[in-house]
């Protein structure tokens, strides 16, 4: 009985002092770590592989362009996020048109169903530097080839990632 209860009271002292100082992030508006005015920084990054995981390559696109507030209702107060997209490892295949141009590829949004293609067109929406694609990782995969979707810039990376308040992995 001592043994049992000398290993166990700091469990449960520990549990005692811990639930009440855990919320979910949705439950506390601390406001933003940001500069008052100034616009968060958030990156998706995807690392799973288009091919094998497109349900994960949809949802990242997704959720990067509903934080972006592409899917805000008309009227709404526009959103403060700078969004990059910052696909890893295996998930630079989203830089290639052979594997997001795949008609098998569909997702669900919030404006319904849309194409692998569609949905990342939607979120680079004229400006490829909305994904970064990891050029370690590229260059790996593809060697020297340019990407067809979003940009190879290497200083960026750093900028990125030291500049990110919030990192979203895939």
């Amino acid at each position: 009985m001592y043994m049992f209860s000398k290993h166990l009271a700091p469990i449960v002292f520990a549990s005692v002092i811990m639930v009440p100082s855990v919320f979910a992030d949705w439950e506390i508006n601390a406001g933003t770590s940001s500069t008052a005015g100034q616009p968060q920084d958030i990156v998706v990054s995807l690392k799973l592989n288009p091919k094998s995981h497109p349900e994960a390559a949809c949802l990242s696109i997704t959720i990067a362009r509903n934080l972006r507030g592409d899917f805000s209702p008309p009227g709404a107060p526009p959103t403060e996020a700078n969004v990059t997209l910052f696909p890893t490892l295996d998930g630079v295949a989203l830089g290639d048109d052979k594997v997001v141009s795949s008609p098998r590829f569909e997702c669900v949004t919030p404006e319904g169903f849309l194409t692998l293609a569609e949905n990342l067109d939607a979120f680079i929406d004229g400006n490829p530097a909305n994904m970064v694609i990891c050029p370690i990782c590229w260059s790996e995969r593809y060697g020297t080839a340019l990407p067809d979707y979003g940009v190879l810039n290497p200083p960026a990376v750093n900028r990125i990632l030291l500049n990110a308040e919030k990192i979203i992995d895939f």
